[in-house]
């Protein structure tokens, strides 16, 4: 238990921090698109991402699959760049969203956000004993992170609303992708 706890914590203050910060703007690219009223459906989709780099986090610390360090830096901000340039698509060109590709997507994304949380995490679970607790209480924390930066940045964009009458959901997308597009921009930027 005494295992589960400390992993826990660090995939809880992994997501938190800003040294995160590529987790966290995915997290925000693919929130922004809901509302408070879709929550359910954003819950599972941030549980799709977990799933998805659950995996991948599983077998790269048993050495089943990896990808060098470098190729998985660049795919990130990559996923981010992707998810915002589909928020403006569906802003600009409004259809019904097909969730099974959503979910299909974020699931994918996740295994790439997972191969960076390995080549994190690795020696710290390779010099545990437990490793079964190591990894289900990292993603617990992560997943319990991912829904606080989510409830948070929903209820941000609900006093928004309140505050400016005039404000449509499809401002915010367009902000909001704007901003998250500049950064990961930046962060891929750096990284070529």
């Amino acid at each position: 238990m005494q295992t589960f706890v400390l992993f826990f914590k660090q995939g809880l203050s992994h997501i938190l921090d800003l040294d995160g910060i590529d987790h966290l703007l995915f997290i925000l690219a693919i929130t922004v698109i809901f509302s408070l009223s879709q929550w359910r459906k954003l819950a599972l989709l941030i549980t799709a991402f977990t799933i998805g780099h659950s995996i991948t986090l599983v077998l790269s610390v048993y050495d089943i699959f990896t990808l060098p360090r470098d190729i998985i830096e660049q795919l990130i901000p990559i996923t981010i760049i992707v998810t915002c340039i589909n928020n403006f698509i569906k802003v600009y060109k409004p259809t019904q969203i097909n969730y099974q590709l959503l979910y299909t997507t974020v699931l994918i994304f996740g295994c790439i956000h997972g191969l960076a949380f390995s080549n994190f995490l690795k020696m710290a679970f390779f010099e545990d004993d437990n490793l079964l607790a190591s990894l289900v209480g990292f993603n617990i924390g992560i997943e319990l992170g991912q829904l606080i930066i989510v409830g948070v940045f929903l209820a941000a964009i609900q006093m928004a609303f309140r505050g400016f009458k005039k404000l449509k959901h499809e401002h915010v997308i367009i902000s909001c992708s704007a901003i998250i597009l500049i950064f990961a921009v930046k962060i891929l930027w750096d990284l070529l």
